[in-house]
């Protein structure tokens, strides 16, 4: 009989609807998802390359994603499948070496491409600047924990409000949105979001003010 009422439950608990998350918990998912460093990528890449007007912006684009994008996030998207990676936003701290290196080594390659090529100095200064700031949140990320989602956002913002003028400044608001998404979902503390969008805005106007952008 034991059995049979252990059975009954089971099957009761299984038919029973299991409960959603709150809405705010799905939506932090949808901002940390859709203003992810990949996926912010491309409209940065885009507008930076038809800043100034160039017959060719379109296939310098297209290498930049190539560099700073595509490859990287292939390259996860092969970790994670094969069990290197827990998951895409490689969340375990200690997996971030490999992905660091990556992005670091794709976007010294990249940047030395377009230079042959007399590509965009803009464009080229974005993987400049990728690779450089991917090299100090390694290091970082040994004994902490620092956002790049926060950083990456940061950096959008702080390029394309350089580029464009005060016309880009609300884009800063979707720094906080992203850096609130990134704690709810306590994938960071309030430390690390701040430091990574701090670090995102500083290297940023640093290397644009350092290259004359």
């Amino acid at each position: 009989m034991s059995d049979n009422l252990a059975l009954f439950e089971s099957e009761e608990s299984a038919s029973m609807p299991t409960k959603s998350k709150p809405f705010y918990i799905q939506f932090a998912r949808f901002i940390s998802t859709i203003f992810s460093p990949a996926t912010i990528s491309l409209p940065l890449i885009l507008l930076v390359a038809f800043y100034h007007p160039n017959p060719a912006a379109l296939q310098y684009a297209g290498v930049t994603l190539l560099f700073l994008s595509i490859g990287p996030l292939l390259y996860i998207l092969i970790g994670v499948s094969t069990g290197q990676f827990t998951d895409i936003d490689v969340s375990d701290r200690s997996q971030r070496t490999g992905p660091f290196l990556f992005i670091i080594g794709s976007s010294l390659v990249g940047a030395l491409i377009l230079s042959f090529a007399n590509g965009p100095k803009d464009l080229i200064t974005i993987l400049v600047l990728t690779a450089l700031t991917s090299a100090l949140m390694m290091i970082i990320t040994f004994w902490w924990k620092i956002s790049m989602h926060a950083a990456s956002i940061a950096a959008v913002s702080t390029m394309l409000t350089m580029l464009y003028g005060v016309v880009i400044l609300p884009a800063f608001l979707l720094v906080i949105l992203v850096d609130w998404s990134r704690v709810v979902l306590k994938r960071h503390t309030l430390g690390q979001v701040i430091a990574g969008s701090s670090l995102g805005i500083i290297m940023t106007a640093v290397t644009l003010l350092i290259r004359g952008v």
